[in-house]
């Protein structure tokens, strides 16, 4: 049987949720990267004669990922099929003016556009599940200001707004949160109309937050200061979901055989809406063990989107080099080396790739 490679990552993201049922948390992160290694398996890539070293690294980690390669996840079996004709956005709950808006109405009003990178919560270290996308919509806060907000809702510590999607997800964020102008509802991803994978006809941009916050068919948004318990943090998910600080190696993964004295690794890293100061791999083992060293690092296309980074390596000799990647963002905290499960709050500690160099 013929299996293609996109169905094959379809799959993989959608049984990433049943990994945590029925197997022991110290197994599930190496048992979803071996097979998101499987799936995403890169050589040692070069640069052609000539070529620009950081556009080697975008052409071998491209910055955007199409829309039908951008990782896919949701509590169902099947997306729902939403018209934009017919369906309704509704605001209400703690609001002066409840309100009820059409998508061509939606459409009317002032859009943004922001580049920006989403992962799952549930990625291990080194996992495929993450991606990096053009998103256009409104800001939140336009609809919000619409339906109007009381100075005693504002100044509570418990304020939050619900989003209700028509699979019957639900979470919520801050008011605070909501209010940010980098808050948008999405109704378009790489310059098309969003994709009923990906949410169609709405759904949410939060800055810095894992996916599990970015609601797909929205239906429903409600203001509350009663609190509000999301689907996955009933199940012991974070609620904050905040991202944590990041980096992969893309090309080559995990173990590779060279037969050079020089190679160049490729990767990404990513910090949600903190950014990356810079990129560091360490390299080797015993007196040919190599300190940290910064990787170049490319501009990325926007404030919350991914980085792209090469480094170069050279080998003395022949034997096993073990290597390390790790990330520091904006704020200058250092990408932890502790090791964690993606629950609650998403994996933490630094991808590692074995080099095995022969015939020098």
């Amino acid at each position: 049987m013929n299996v293609s490679r996109r169905h094959l990552l379809r799959v993989a993201g959608r049984i990433a949720p049943l990994a945590v049922i029925g197997i022991p948390r110290d197994a599930q992160a190496s048992m979803m990267g071996r097979l998101f290694d499987w799936l995403n398996s890169r050589p040692v890539e070069t640069p052609r004669p000539g070529e620009d070293i950081l556009a080697f690294a975008a052409r071998v980690v491209p910055e955007v990922t199409p829309n039908d390669k951008f990782y896919v996840q949701s509590i169902g079996h099947t997306s729902p099929k939403l018209s934009r004709r017919k369906w309704r956005l509704n605001v209400k709950g703690e609001v002066t003016g409840p309100l009820s808006a059409t998508y061509a109405g939606l459409s009317a009003l002032r859009q943004e556009k922001t580049w920006a990178t989403m992962t799952c919560i549930g990625n291990p270290v080194g996992g495929g599940q993450i991606g990096n996308a053009l998103w256009e919509g409104i800001p939140l806060a336009t609809l919000i200001e619409r339906a109007g907000v009381s100075e005693s809702v504002r100044r509570s510590v418990s304020a939050r707004v619900i989003f209700r999607a028509a699979d019957g997800y639900h979470d919520s964020i801050s008011l605070e949160q909501a209010l940010d102008s980098r808050t948008l509802l999405c109704a378009r991803m790489n310059g098309e109309y969003l994709p009923r994978d990906h949410g169609a006809p709405l759904r949410l941009l939060v800055p810095g937050t894992y996916g599990l916050k970015n609601v797909k068919w929205i239906e429903s948004i409600e203001v509350t200061t009663k609190g509000h318990g999301g689907y996955w943090q009933r199940r012991g998910w974070s609620d904050e979901a905040i991202v944590e600080t990041f980096s992969r190696f893309e090309a080559p993964r995990r173990r590779v055989e060279v037969r050079t004295s020089d190679v160049w690794l490729v990767g990404s890293a990513f910090a949600g809406d903190r950014g990356i100061r810079k990129v560091e791999v360490t390299y080797g083992q015993g007196e040919r063990l190599q300190s940290w060293a910064p990787a170049l690092l490319k501009k990325p296309l926007g404030p919350l989107a991914w980085s792209v980074w090469a480094f170069p390596m050279h080998f003395e000799g022949n034997g096993f080099y073990p290597v390390t990647v790790r990330a520091v963002d904006s704020t200058g905290e250092v990408q932890t080396d502790k090791i964690s499960d993606p629950q609650p709050g998403g994996s933490t500690g630094r991808m590692g790739l074995s080099i095995y160099v022969k015939g020098l």
